[in-house]
Parts: structure tokens; C-alpha cells; sequence
């Protein structure tokens, strides 16, 4: 005996469904809640683009890092966060959208550390000068030369020793005073207490070399702001 609908008396119409008993694609009654199916559909598209691009600029910093172990140990953590992702979905073909959004998110996480692993290596130091290869070389650092500034007009010592090769300036102190390498082939090389400025850059020094720091600042450096770095 086929089942009959009853049809409201009153208004002559059939009876709406219920939401847990609307049908989905497949003829079957669609009981996901209304901001899932509404959500769902655009975070997974949303979460790719993202992976994408941070997969981009963090295989970038692979190339640019200057420890090599620090970069290979970025690539590897990418490398799994693309697999393992890649595999749960292979794993799963009818995978539910929300199960899918978590999977790219944990890629997503794991793509994002492995670039952070680096981004203190692949950043630049200071104000790099176009064409100069002695400020803010490339390399690893083999020394830091910490110079401070005093609203006297003075340095915190007039000698300063370093290690040749890259060598970290790391300025501070008062504000409104530069620091600048006597020397043309450091040309382009300048730091600055001021705020926004840069406070570190790095140079590349020679050994058995003497430099003298200074103060750009009209009369600063007549008025005692200068020093001299020697190179072990």
C-alpha cells in the first residue's frame, strides 16, 4: 500500500520539510547544518591559495638562507607538510569537506614553520648598498663591534678590536647620530640611533686593517665622535 501525504486543510499546500529532512544531491535527506554547506566551499579554495603561497616565498628563503642546515632542515619540514597532506587526501577520495579544511590547515601550519626555521637567516641586515660587496656582504657573521652614542658627543670607547671577515655594527645610544666607515670602499655603509633607521649593518673587514668609525653629523666627528677598529 503506497504511503499517502497528508496536505494542511487550511491552506491547501503540501507541508515544508523540515531542514534535517531536506534532500540532498543524491536523493537523500541532507542533515549538515545550514553554515557548513554555506562556509565549507570557500575556506578549502581560501586555504589552498594561502598553502600556495606560502609554499612560494618559503621555497624562496631555501635560497637565500645562508646556513645551509637551517635551509635543508626548511625544505625537509615542507616537504612532509606537502606529503602527509597529500597522502590523508589520497587516503580518503570521499573525504568530508570539513575533514578536508582541517588536513590543509595542518599543511598549512607545517608549510609556515618550516619558513620561520630560516627567516632570520634570508633577511636582510640593515640597508644593504647596491653594488658594494663590502657592506652587508653575504656569509656568516664572525664578530658583533656594539658602538653606543652619548649626547656628549662621544663614542663608548675610541678602540675597538674585530676578527677579519663579516663583521656585525650594532649602533645605539642618543638619538640624532650616524655611524659611517671612513673608508671609500665602504661606501654606502651607514647606521643611525634615530628611529627607523637602521641600527645594525655589517661590513667586510681585512686583517691586520685599522678603521675609523665616525659620527656624519656636521661637527660631530671634530667634537670627538670617531673611534678606531682594528682587524685581528
Amino acid at each position: 500500500m503506497s504511503e499517502t501525504t497528508t496536505v494542511d486543510e487550511t491552506s491547501g499546500e503540501l507541508p515544508e520539510l523540515v531542514e534535517s529532512e531536506r534532500l540532498g544531491a543524491d536523493g537523500t535527506a541532507d542533515d549538515t547544518p545550514l553554515k557548513t554547506r554555506a562556509l565549507l566551499p570557500f575556506l578549502v579554495p581560501l586555504l589552498s591559495i594561502a598553502i600556495v603561497a606560502v609554499l612560494v616565498l618559503n621555497i624562496s628563503r631555501v635560497f637565500l638562507a645562508d646556513n645551509k642546515n637551517t635551509a635543508l632542515a626548511m625544505a625537509i619540514i615542507i616537504t612532509l607538510a606537502i606529503l602527509i597532506g597529500a597522502s590523508l587526501i589520497a587516503a580518503a577520495p570521499r573525504l568530508k569537506t570539513s575533514s578536508l579544511a582541517v588536513i590543509l590547515g595542518l599543511v598549512f601550519v607545517g608549510v609556515s614553520l618550516g619558513g620561520l626555521a630560516s627567516l632570520g637567516h634570508s633577511l636582510d641586515e640593515g640597508e644593504a648598498a647596491a653594488g658594494n660587496p663590502n657592506v652587508n656582504p653575504p656569509g656568516a657573521v664572525k664578530g658583533t663591534v656594539g658602538v653606543v652614542a652619548f649626547s656628549t658627543l662621544k663614542f663608548n670607547a675610541t678602540e675597538f678590536t674585530a676578527p677579519a671577515g663579516k663583521v656585525e655594527f650594532d649602533y645605539s645610544g642618543a638619538t640624532g647620530h650616524t655611524l659611517a666607515i671612513q673608508d671609500a670602499a665602504f661606501d654606502g655603509f651607514l647606521l643611525t640611533t634615530d628611529a627607523g633607521g637602521p641600527k645594525k649593518g655589517s661590513a667586510l673587514l681585512k686583517a691586520g686593517q685599522k678603521y675609523t668609525i665616525y659620527c656624519t653629523v656636521p661637527g660631530h666627528e671634530a667634537a670627538g665622535m670617531k673611534a678606531t677598529v682594528t682587524v685581528s
